[in-house]
């Protein structure tokens, strides 16, 4: 799945979906827009690295790996 992103100089560009963590984690991106919204980083609530399937409370939006793998 595409994601569209806003990079730090106000840029915009669609990354694939696994992308999204790792444009977070370096700080490369302002923000991204869900299915219902954009959402800005540091302001509105994201997954991080340390969060867990299991203690995430929302909607289910990203693929597993085995998703993605069965999908190629």
């Amino acid at each position: 799945m595409k994601v569209m992103v806003c990079y730090n100089d106000n840029s915009y560009d669609i990354v694939e979906d696994y992308c999204l963590d790792y444009l977070i984690r370096t700080g490369n991106i302002t923000g991204f827009c869900r299915s219902d919204k954009w959402v800005k980083i540091g302001i509105d609530p994201v997954r991080d690295e340390n969060s867990s399937f299991e203690s995430y409370v929302g909607k289910e939006r990203r693929k597993s790996l085995h998703e993605k793998i069965s999908a190629e």
